[in-house]
């Protein structure tokens, strides 16, 4: 059985140091965020603007039942946007998160000082409030979608039926991408997994 090796020393120099790396990291990580929160703003201006057309168009859409039917289809659409925006920040946060835990474990710092990335109490109480982006990113998606076939089903009922593909595809998509934000907390970061576990 071979001799556990020591880790090497790390390079000094002009080389990247520790601190610098993780100023880099860390300045991507904000940059993830406010990214995030920069999504979430524009679906809602999107979603608003999808409903406002609806309800603006609504004497037109009595002669041409078509062209509600296209607007109705931007609402699955923005919603599956919404979604996987909202995963791959979240997959991207917690990448970040995990390796800055890792350079705040160099020679042991953690053990000396607080490290945020590295302590499960701080994470466990970030990630739950960084859960009620997801909460309010699935209610928006579940209130803007209904609201949306409710003011269909309205205008199509004045003139005949509503288009059943329609108000099943956009309700089926509203509920798949409710349930998708539900479970983003499985992809939020948890110390002690990955390479830290």
């Amino acid at each position: 059985m071979e001799p556990e090796k020591s880790p090497p020393t790390p390079p000094t120099g002009d080389y990247v140091l520790t601190n610098f790396r993780y100023l880099s990291v860390y300045n991507e990580l904000v940059a993830r965020i406010g990214q995030r929160q920069q999504t979430l703003t524009l679906f809602v201006a999107i979603f608003t603007g999808l409903v406002t057309a609806i309800v603006a168009m609504r004497e037109i859409f009595k002669t041409n039942h078509t062209t509600i039917v296209w607007i109705m289809i931007g609402f699955p659409f923005a919603s599956i946007a919404l979604t996987l925006l909202n995963y791959k920040y979240e997959t991207l946060i917690s990448i970040l998160r995990e390796y800055l835990a890792e350079l705040e474990m160099v020679k042991g710092a953690d053990a000396y000082y607080p490290s945020y990335n590295c302590s499960p109490t701080y994470m466990a109480r970030a990630n739950r409030s960084r859960y009620f982006h997801d909460l309010t990113c699935a209610l928006l998606i579940l209130a803007y979608n209904i609201a949306a076939l409710g003011i269909y089903i309205s205008i199509s009922g004045e003139m005949n039926q509503p288009n059943l593909v329609v108000v099943f595809g956009v309700g089926i998509v509203a509920l798949a991408c409710f349930v998708a934000h539900l479970c983003l907390k499985y992809v939020h970061y948890q110390p002690g997994k990955g390479k830290l576990g």
